[in-house]
């Protein structure tokens, strides 16, 4: 017969189980069971411990994780909880115009005929997942993962999904000040020339949708005003005026999508080997990854690559550069080990798991 610490450790090298409901005879279903029969109290400390106990591995990617969650700025970094999305103030932007400002929710038909016309799938729920703020250098929470959910995801060698991980990386990656404005201008709600809002559309969603679409003189003096420091000019805007001020709100969005979509997908690799990205970003994966590696899951070193090599394709470029090949020397073992980490995180965050949770008395016995 096995003993205690060889029968966990068979169970962590069993096929590690997708991010979902367990089939109902598995070992996660029973432990599960087991769980889900606690009071919530009780719940809630579980996982709460089985976080601080993951944290606590010695393993490169839990360490990084623990160094991340303990950062000073971020910790200090404010958190908010998520709100509707700012509009500009038309009677402020461009009083003359005296624009009366209707605000459309998804429910309503023409909010919906829009986003059809304009977006090819369905926006994600900002409200489900934590993110870093670039305009207010802080943090907009969503509610917490549920305890059950916690121990699911780390029974299925993931962290659970919250995006908190993923927010703290993109913001110690968030090191250009001058971001802050841009940030601020696009995370406003779209309003056409007849006034409508259409709440939860972002006027970054519209630039990137690559479709046409109509730009009130609000949201373009607000840009000159906020953006550019021009008070000259004014609504309503001279006709003649209009291409170049589009023009250059474009020139200002594809600089500041450049910035922000390079540390998103980054910040989703970074400690998860699995986080997904978006297609745009699904065939250089691989560089993603080697980013780290090279960097050694750092941010600081991460971060400090970025600034020297700030665009897609530059990036790209000095990681190509600098990956090893295949039948790497000696000298590149810190690459291997942390190749390795990537490999093994999923395994070790099960096991840690399993173990922990066999001190609970959840796998049907204790360890102690």
């Amino acid at each position: 017969m096995l003993s205690l610490p060889l029968l966990l450790l068979a169970l962590a090298l069993r096929p590690i189980p997708q991010l979902q409901e367990p089939q109902t005879d598995s070992l996660e279903a029973n432990i599960l069971r087991r769980f889900d029969a606690l009071p919530p109290e009780e719940q809630q400390r579980i996982a709460s411990e089985l976080w601080h106990a993951e944290l606590q591995s010695q393993h490169p990617l839990c360490l990084a994780a623990r160094n991340l969650l303990e950062d000073v700025r971020l910790k200090n970094a404010p958190k908010r909880s998520k709100t509707e999305l700012p509009v500009f103030s038309a009677s402020r932007f461009a009083p003359a115009l005296n624009l009366k400002t209707k605000k459309l929710t998804s429910q309503s038909s023409r909010w919906q005929r829009f986003f059809r016309k304009h977006f090819a799938a369905d926006q994600p729920n900002r409200y489900a997942f934590w993110s870093w703020d670039y305009a207010q250098d802080s943090f907009a929470t969503p509610t917490e993962v549920s305890p059950r959910q916690s121990l699911l995801a780390f029974l299925s060698g993931q962290w659970p999904e919250s995006g908190k991980l993923s927010a703290y990386v993109e913001g110690s990656l968030d090191t250009n000040r001058e971001m802050g404005a841009l940030a601020a201008y696009f995370q406003h709600a779209y309003r056409d020339r007849s006034g409508r809002v259409y709440q939860e559309i972002r006027l970054y969603d519209l630039w990137n949708s690559q479709t046409e679409f109509g730009i009130s003189d609000v949201e373009a003096i607000a840009f000159l005003r906020e953006i550019v420091g021009n008070a000259k000019i004014q609504a309503p805007i001279p006709t003649s005026l209009h291409h170049s001020i589009y023009q250059k709100i474009k020139e200002s969005f594809e600089e500041y999508r450049s910035y922000y979509q390079l540390r998103h997908v980054l910040a989703q690799r970074m400690l998860n080997p699995a986080g997904s990205v978006s297609r745009l970003y699904a065939d250089i994966i691989d560089d993603l990854d080697a980013a780290w590696v090279l960097t050694e899951h750092r941010p600081s070193r991460m971060a400090s690559f970025l600034a020297l090599h700030p665009t897609r394709s530059d990036f790209l470029d000095a990681v190509a550069q600098r990956t090893p090949m295949e039948g790497p020397p000696r000298e590149e073992e810190p690459w291997n080990s942390q190749q390795r980490a990537r490999d093994t995180l999923p395994g070790v965050l099960r096991q840690t798991a399993l173990e922990f949770l066999a001190d609970e008395g959840l796998l049907g016995f204790h360890r102690r």
